[in-house]
């Protein structure tokens, strides 16, 4: 029993002696939650900036060089690529991450309502990011792929241009989909996580 006995009074004067927890302050939260925001912000533009960069590149290249050339092969092969990619385009402009998002913050309103538009909005987004990248999706993507390839192969029949270009569409546009920025999702949950 003695021996107990200075275990005990040792785990009470750490007791005492911790500092005292205390909650987050409400500015500090909005300040998380704005970082948040900005964040994501700044990624999705550099998602979505990017891949309209390339994909665009490629779709407007395709098509310039469709018509330029005299090879009728090679102008099949370029002309379904600049399909694909203009169905790529189309893709970008339907998602649901949208690039021009502005966060604009109610300074004149109460902390309490600023935190939870915040939070409202950080959401939404965390929604919107989880929405990119289901089955249909990738199915999508799988058949634009697959339709470019046997389009070519059987239609045109250019087997060597059609799995290349079916396995590079199915590949650009898988990697443009696993690529969607999920920074609102991973700055919901730590935000959610300490609560």
């Amino acid at each position: 029993m003695n021996h107990r006995l200075p275990a005990a009074l040792t785990l009470v004067a750490l007791l005492l002696c911790a500092p005292p927890l205390r909650a987050e302050e409400p500015s500090d939260r909005l300040t998380r939650l704005h970082s948040a925001l900005d964040a994501d912000e700044r990624a999705v533009k550099l998602w979505w900036f990017g891949w309209a960069g390339i994909v665009g590149g490629a779709a407007i290249g395709q098509t310039g060089l469709s018509v330029l050339t005299h090879n009728a092969g090679f102008r099949s092969d370029l002309q379904t690529g600049a399909v694909t990619s203009w169905l790529g385009m189309a893709g970008l402009a339907l998602v649901p991450v949208k690039p021009l998002q502005r966060w604009d913050s109610l300074l004149d309103a109460p902390i309490e309502l600023q935190m939870r538009q915040a939070e409202a909005e950080l959401r939404d987004r965390a929604k919107r990011e989880r929405q990119v990248g289901g089955w249909i999706d990738h199915t999508v993507n799988a058949l634009v792929g697959l339709s470019a390839g046997s389009y070519l192969w059987f239609h045109e029949d250019r087997r060597a241009t059609a799995v290349v270009t079916g396995v590079v569409d199915i590949l650009m546009g898988e990697l443009q989909l696993w690529s969607v920025p999920h920074t609102a999702v991973h700055a919901l949950a730590a935000i959610d996580a300490e609560e």
